[in-house]
């Protein structure tokens, strides 16, 4: 799915967008996320589910080699 280019309503100090039918969240609630000048819309009862599904993507080798430090010897928490 690409992107789409739609207009910004403005009624009494808010702003509200039409959302496309072929982009249609299939949820009763979103939340909405500002980072810097960009707004995220996220389905409110399935937050991680493009997370979830994006770690199919990740090939069996997928950091196999890394730096990682010596593990370090704590005391217990007990």
């Amino acid at each position: 799915m690409g992107i789409e280019t739609i207009d910004i309503e403005n009624n009494k100090g808010a702003q509200a967008i039409s959302i496309p039918k072929k982009m249609r969240i299939d949820d009763d609630k979103v939340y909405l996320k500002k980072v810097g000048n960009s707004l995220y819309i996220i389905p409110f009862h399935n937050p991680w589910q493009n997370l979830i599904e994006s770690t199919d993507s990740f090939t069996s080798d997928f950091m196999d080699e890394r730096n990682q430090p010596i593990q370090q010897q704590r005391e217990s928490l007990d």
